[in-house]
């Protein structure tokens, strides 16, 4: 038997709308749906443009883009030497208490954890030499004696004349030599320094600084490097990212944004070496970051320290062109402004992620992991750049040598100190 189709008109009523009502419903559901994705594309899109722009990220995204499409350098059969410095903001706000107790705290931390060469974490108290706080700079002295880390520059100043920062420093810095800080044992001045809300050479406006020759005026006093980068959200960040160079003063502000080769800091054709953090966007779950982080190595109670931020900040890969198997990991926070704080670099996540650090990059054969101070790190840069051979651990002393952290005037001071304390 012949089967004909039976024509639309002979069907019923309901089943011919159902023949030409589904396929123009389907089309108008698929188009809905794609009107959805572009609606959402689009708000992202501008969610993203607004952020790069009020975050200031278009300062650094170009360099960035260059970075990320740039291949790591091939570093053969070699270890890779990953040396991990914490430069902390440490502003007790003249709190010696507060100081004696993060020191206690810090080590009991410091005990559980060891390097490649059997030495503990070794921190940078960076404090502000503004203050002129006598007892806690005892309290950071007996810190330093520990073998728990150094100390160096943090200024805050504004509105500041060449000269009238020149005195400044110049009396802090010798009153803080009365420590030991900040002095070889010859007696040459020198110092690491990070500055006060971001504002090196006046890059933030002469509310944060005011002294356009600041690289300048900070060699002659004895700086040898400055650690306060990344500072995303500030027009003081630098154009560049995941990069240790040089800068020379040009009498303007921001002079840091000429890249400069190290060797141009021995030669005295540039004033400091710049030694930037890492700074690495990475995916992530938070709807208010648009699911994509950025990570400055930042260290905060919002923040903590954590395995995957590890594992970022090493993937930043700052290294020297000569030593590509050296990879520099500096992290900082306020590791003692506020109780928050203090838990966040000497309590338990911290704890947890130096052990991460210790399992995943030290195991001796792809990784060697080492605990260094700023002062450290710089001589490394500056042994590198040399085209050094062998240990790295020969070097950690190779330029600036250990500050004298002297006994005999301290403990003069000490008593001076008990004296005057009611």
């Amino acid at each position: 038997m012949i089967h004909r189709p039976v024509p639309a008109a002979a069907l019923p009523l309901d089943t011919r709308q159902s023949t030409t009502t589904v396929a123009p419903r389907i089309g108008h559901r698929r188009l809905s749906f794609v009107s959805l994705l572009v609606a959402v594309f689009a708000l992202y899109t501008a969610a993203t443009a607004v952020r790069i722009t009020v975050r200031k990220y278009y300062i650094f995204l170009p360099d960035y883009v260059r970075w990320s499409l740039t291949p790591g350098p091939a570093v053969g059969d070699r270890p890779t030497h990953v040396f991990f410095m914490f430069v902390d903001h440490f502003e007790p706000d003249r709190n010696a208490a507060r100081v004696r107790e993060w020191a206690r705290r810090y080590a009991e931390l410091a005990a559980r954890h060891r390097d490649s060469g059997g030495r503990a974490p070794r921190h940078t108290f960076f404090y502000p030499v503004e203050q002129d706080a006598p007892d806690v700079m005892l309290a950071l002295h007996d810190l330093v004696r520990a073998g728990f880390g150094e100390v160096e520059v943090h200024l805050h100043h504004d509105y500041d004349t060449a000269s009238m920062l020149r005195r400044k420093l110049d009396s802090a810095i010798r009153g803080a030599q009365a420590y030991g800080f900040f002095q070889g044992p010859d007696g040459a001045t020198h110092f690491a320094f990070i500055h006060g809300n971001w504002g090196l050479d006046n890059s933030n406006g002469p509310l944060m600084c005011g002294v356009d020759e600041e690289l300048r005026l900070l060699r002659e006093l004895g700086c040898f490097a400055d650690y306060t980068f990344p500072s995303v959200y500030e027009d003081s960040q630098p154009p560049f990212v995941n990069n240790i160079y040089a800068a020379r003063d040009d009498d303007r502000p921001k002079s840091y944004r000429r890249w400069f080769p190290i060797s141009a800091v021995k030669t005295g054709a540039a004033d400091l070496v710049i030694f930037q953090g890492p700074l690495v966007f990475a995916p992530s779950t938070r709807p208010a970051s648009l699911f994509l982080d950025l990570d400055d190595g930042n260290i905060h109670p919002a923040r903590p320290a954590a395995p995957n931020r590890v594992d970022r900040w090493v993937r930043a890969n700052i290294h020297l062109p000569e030593r590509p198997d050296w990879i520099f990991v500096k992290v900082f926070a306020h590791g003692v402004t506020s109780p928050e704080d203090e838990d966040t670099v000497v309590g338990p996540t911290f704890d947890r992620t130096l052990t991460y650090l210790e399992q995943r990059y030290n195991d001796g054969h792809r990784y060697i992991l080492h605990y260094v101070t700023a002062r450290e790190a710089y001589n490394l840069v500056r042994a590198a750049t040399d085209g050094v051979q062998g240990d790295p651990q020969s070097y950690f002393d190779y330029v600036i040598p250990p500050y004298r952290v002297g006994a005999g005037t301290v403990e003069t001071t000490r008593h001076a100190v008990s004296a005057s304390t009611p």
